[in-house]
């Protein structure tokens, strides 16, 4: 016969939600690696701003080349805190655009 529990069994109370992108240094990496991966190096993230009314992280992305360092901003990223989805990114072809106009102002 099997045994039967007369204990409830422990449940530590979750007093913290689980979520992709706890900090704002999470939401930069993720930013970076993306940036690293489809765009190149001449750009980076900025610091993350963390977004309540629509829990997103808000991230600059700057322009930079080892002969000017921070030509301008180059776009804004937003990411989900829980599930770090990119809600707001633009495409490749649409930053080498915004890269090309902001280097003709710099000039």
């Amino acid at each position: 016969m099997a045994e039967v529990l007369t204990e409830e069994p422990m449940v530590t109370p979750l007093t913290t939600p689980l979520l992709r992108l706890p900090d704002a240094t999470s939401a930069r990496e993720a930013v970076g690696c993306w940036l690293i991966k489809e765009i190149g190096t001449a750009v980076y993230p900025d610091e993350a701003t963390f977004l309540p009314d629509s829990f997103v992280w808000h991230v600059p992305v700057w322009l930079s080349y080892a002969e000017k360092t921070q030509i301008g901003i180059l776009a804004d990223i937003y990411v989900h805190a829980a599930t770090g989805i990119f809600l707001g990114r633009p495409k490749r072809e649409d930053l080498i655009h915004r890269a090309e106009a902001l280097l003709k102002q710099a000039r």
